[in-house]
């Protein structure tokens, strides 16, 4: 289990340590202290929960928790400062999950236990999967099947499916896939997307040539067709 902790408090951070690895023997705690880490640790990092100190104090807090959401669904849990319902509200409002009062750190194993399993249809988070057609994913081991074989993908490849899939029926434009799957930072142009959408199409399609399920908008980007829509 990967855990991001954002915020400036050591303390917090050693207390979270302790209370999770009760529940969590093998937890991997990972620490950014700014947005542009944070983010980045997302991208890099691919967490399974993310838990933000927030405080009403500092604007950028509550702008950072709507920045992951425009690029991931990661769970996340704003730990307040303060009791303030006015920020509870706002904290939710920009897209937290959950939030936890300054008072109750024993909240955290209750809390981190209802959203895993409030975020994945299927048990504890750990068996979450995807079905559509001859293709199915396991969200949780990054394990990919084509008609019932596995598909060795690369990250940046699983990365890319998984943007699709999520947004599946919509078309994801060439900078939101940029942007999720290498960072808002990278900077890289639709050409550099082009080569890696061959690759995996090589890899999932009956026709990489001809593709059914990975298909082009021109000029904005790609969708996800699932088996019922692919003669559309």
């Amino acid at each position: 289990m990967k855990f991001l902790f954002v915020g400036e408090s050591e303390e917090l951070l050693q207390a979270m340590s302790i209370i999770l690895k009760v529940r969590w023997r093998e937890l991997s705690l990972i620490h950014a202290t700014e947005a542009r880490q944070a983010t980045e640790l997302i991208h890099k990092e691919q967490p399974d929960i993310v838990m933000l100190q927030v405080d009403a104090a500092s604007p950028d807090d509550f702008d950072l928790i709507g920045q992951i959401r425009s690029f991931s669904d990661v769970p996340l849990i704003a730990l307040a400062k303060s009791d303030d319902v006015m920020d509870k509200v706002r904290a939710l409002e920009m897209g937290a999950d959950d939030w936890i009062p300054p008072s109750s750190p024993i909240e955290y194993i209750a809390k981190v236990n209802a959203i895993l399993r409030r975020c994945s249809p299927i048990g504890d988070g750990y068996t979450a999967s995807f079905l559509c057609g001859k293709l199915s994913i396991n969200y949780a081991t990054h394990d990919v099947y084509v008609n019932g074989k596995p598909v060795g993908l690369t990250p940046i490849e699983y990365k890319i499916l998984y943007q699709l899939v999520r947004n599946e029926g919509s078309v994801v434009g060439h900078t939101n896939l940029l942007d999720s799957v290498w960072g808002p930072h990278y900077g890289a142009a639709p050409e550099f997307l082009k080569k890696y959408i061959y690759r995996l199409r090589s890899k999932i399609e009956e026709d990489p040539a001809d593709p059914k399920i990975i298909r082009t908008r021109r000029g904005v980007g790609y969708i996800f067709i699932t088996a019922s829509d692919s003669t559309k």
